[in-house]
């Protein structure tokens, strides 16, 4: 796969990726043999595809150790990019300059979540939303949406090229989103330019008469038929669709659906389960981190490892990746282990120094790792949470404030 850095011919046929058809900016093709050594692409080669990582759900509340676990997120060859969230750090200018250092030059593969705005936006106003019935419900939604294009413009002049490779948008809002109003909204926001990042939909848990909803959006089979008819991806979150459907079959069959429409563009694993934790009540969209890392989570290295090969067989999938919570006070190799361990069940990968097909110094057995040597630690165990990867500076605010309002309000708002 290439590194973003070849512009794509003036048609393209992918479904899960270009614009409408058409792209105006780079795409992933294959990787040249010359840059193959290269660092920048060590977290494609690997593993055959980019993985990406949601750092704000596990970033330490320090500033310091944010910049800290930057830089070791970066060392990582594994890691590709970035979920960053909007707002968060790409709203504010002073914020946007400090991540635009922290984002490690060969992460090309970033992506960027429109989900904590939208939910900010949804619980200030149930009428607000990309798929809204009510116009200038509507409306809101779309300016909130060009604020994130003119935001990921600023961090493209920041960082002299784009590195934003997907937008994910949303079809809220909560207990009324509407099909005709989503697709309405997409055809709007993809005569935008967006300087060569792709749009894509991900799915939220859908609205079920009689069930508390955590974001309570359409069915993924809207958007599924949205997707293929406007030429965008589908963004599958693991943990998301176990939420709607209260087990865990629900993720592989999204993910299946999506692949087999040609829309799977990205599956993001984050974990859920039935029972009250640390992270929140039962069937919270809190971004549990994999069993057993978190024993509760139902989210475990088999079902991981038979969810990312449905996904690769699609053909159309353009990364995977992991976004977990962490338990407060966790070290900084414990953050990364929880997010290596996720890695590590999807791509089969050995990506510690000293490998072990035995569990132990962080590993699993059957994973064929030792994560503890990565970061240079002598016998220190990496078992904890979540690592995902750049995303907010101010990422204190994202982890303390988000998760926060996960255990709050139901709604995860990220």
């Amino acid at each position: 796969m290439r590194i973003q850095a070849e512009v794509c011919s003036p048609v393209c046929t992918d479904p899960s990726g270009c614009l409408i058809g058409t792209c105006t900016g780079e795409c992933f093709g294959d990787i040249p043999a010359e840059a193959q050594s290269s660092k920048m692409t060590k977290g494609v080669m690997m593993s055959g595809m980019p993985f990406v990582v949601g750092a704000y759900a596990s970033m330490p509340p320090d500033a310091q150790e944010q910049e800290e676990y930057y830089r070791i997120l970066g060392e990582q060859d594994w890691i590709s990019g970035a979920e960053m969230p909007f707002p968060g750090d790409l709203a504010d200018l002073a914020m946007l300059k400090k991540l635009s250092y922290m984002l490690p030059d060969h992460w090309t593969h970033n992506t960027v979540t429109a989900i904590p705005g939208t939910m900010k936006r949804v619980w200030a106003d149930p009428a607000v939303g990309l798929a809204s019935r009510d116009a200038g419900g509507r409306a809101a939604a779309l300016e909130f949406i060009r604020s994130i294009r003119d935001a990921v413009d600023r961090l493209s002049q920041l960082k002299g090229k784009n590195t934003v490779s997907y937008i994910e948008l949303h079809s809220a809002p909560t207990a009324g989103a509407c099909a005709d109003s989503m697709r309405a909204s997409l055809e709007e926001v993809l005569r935008w330019q967006w300087n060569g990042s792709r749009l894509a939909i991900e799915h939220c848990d859908r609205y079920i008469e009689g069930q508390k909803p955590e974001k309570g959006f359409l069915p993924v089979e809207d958007e599924i038929a949205a997707a293929k008819e406007l030429g965008i991806g589908i963004i599958i979150n693991w943990g998301r669709s176990a939420v709607e459907g209260r087990d865990a079959v629900a993720p592989y069959s999204h993910i299946a659906q999506a692949g087999d429409s040609g829309v799977l563009a990205g599956v993001m694993f984050s974990g859920a389960c039935p029972a009250e934790t640390q992270y929140g009540y039962s069937w919270i969209d809190g971004h549990l981190p994999m069993a057993p890392d978190e024993p509760a989570s139902l989210m475990d290295a088999e079902r991981i490892r038979r969810c990312a090969d449905r996904a690769r067989k699609a053909g159309t999938v353009k990364y995977l990746g992991a976004k977990v919570c962490v338990p407060s006070g966790s070290s900084l190799p414990e953050r990364l282990s929880f997010l290596r361990h996720i890695y590590e069940a999807a791509c089969g990968a050995d990506t510690g120094g000293e490998g072990s097909d035995e569990a132990g110094a962080g590993g699993y057995a059957g994973t064929g790792s030792n994560t503890g040597a990565g970061l240079g630690a002598t016998g220190a165990s990496f078992a904890a949470p979540a690592i995902a990867a750049i995303v907010l500076a101010a990422a204190a605010c994202a982890a303390s404030l988000v998760c926060s309002v996960w255990r709050r309000r139901g709604a995860a708002g990220s």
